[in-house]
């Protein structure tokens, strides 16, 4: 038997991710009418899940989509992904598309459309390359404009992402790992999947305007806490990036990971902060010891569960 890349529920069924798919009629493909998120299961349990069916669920209400199973359906869906999956460490996905219009036609009402929900999972990704995490990522800040919450609410997590890919073209071509977008108005907002934050003279700062509000962006707010730093969200420019004492992404892929260049400028000493590393190795230990997690078995009966493979 191959190795999976995952296995996904689509059309009320399990199937290997590789065969998934989505009508084309679905205005998810023909105007990235979807929203989704993504939670990470570690060693048989996923972590914060609640938050992060809280936010699909403001998500879904903001575009006016309502997934056609209930929470403890996706909840199990979810857990049976991952078990059939046979991955020991999951990004687990959640979609709700659009979903066709009556008749199957191109265009419609959108309130009449039938909406979709699609879950997956596949091997725990990084957000930046996995090397990274001992020696710091390379960032670029993008002359590509962040879209303005006014046109795309970026707290409603989206596949709206043409200014975001623009951007990583420009990070990748100019040889660094990943892009931070700067608003129409000149602050820093963030990167194709996750948060930044600076230490600058003690204080901890991430930009709080014109993001998704991360959910490992909310647990470095509880981890600065408990380690009594002061954290805060305020407006950042790009001076003050590239000016910082540390820096560092918080993300689902890869938790928490130094930056240490910006614009080929190295952070720092251009080595990963001691405050970063400390903050990093909390966010792992603390996640081994079961911080805010859910086993799997306690929402599958795993008698009846298939340990691997489709349908």
């Amino acid at each position: 038997m191959s190795e999976s890349k995952g296995i996904a529920y689509c059309g009320e069924k399990y199937i290997p991710v590789e065969k998934a798919s989505i009508p084309i009629l679905d205005p998810a493909f023909t105007k990235s009418d979807v929203v989704f998120d993504v939670i990470s299961a570690w060693d048989g349990k996923f972590f914060k899940l609640e938050d992060h069916l809280a936010r699909f669920h403001r998500s879904c209400d903001y575009i006016r989509v309502s997934p056609p199973v209930s929470d403890d359906e996706i909840r199990r869906i979810m857990a049976e992904c991952v078990i059939r999956s046979g991955f020991d460490h999951a990004a687990v996905y959640i979609l709700c598309t659009r979903g066709r219009y009556p008749g199957g036609t191109a265009t419609g009402d959108p309130r009449m459309a039938e909406n979709e929900f699609i879950s997956y999972a596949v091997p725990y990704y990084w957000i930046v390359p996995k090397e990274r995490v001992n020696t710091g990522a390379h960032i670029w800040i993008a002359d590509t404009r962040r879209a303005p919450d006014a046109a795309i609410n970026q707290r409603v997590k989206n596949y709206n992402r043409m200014d975001l890919t623009r951007a990583q073209f420009e990070a990748l071509d100019a040889g660094a790992d990943a892009p931070v977008l700067l608003s129409t108005e000149g602050f820093i907002t963030e990167g194709p999947g996750f948060n930044v934050w600076i230490l600058k003279n003690g204080k901890v700062l991430t930009p709080g305007e014109n993001l998704l509000e991360g959910i490992t962006r909310k647990s470095v707010f509880e981890l600065c806490a408990e380690a009594g730093l002061d954290a805060e969200a305020v407006d950042l420019t790009e001076d003050d990036f590239k000016n910082a004492d540390e820096a560092f992404i918080s993300s689902t892929g890869g938790g928490i990971i130094a930056i240490t260049m910006v614009n080929n400028k190295p952070i720092g000493n251009g080595a990963p902060g001691l405050t970063t590393g400390k903050l990093s190795d909390s966010y792992w230990s603390k996640r081994a010891e079961g911080w805010e997690a859910t086993a799997l078995a306690d929402l599958l009966n795993l008698e009846n569960s298939q340990a691997a493979g489709a349908d």
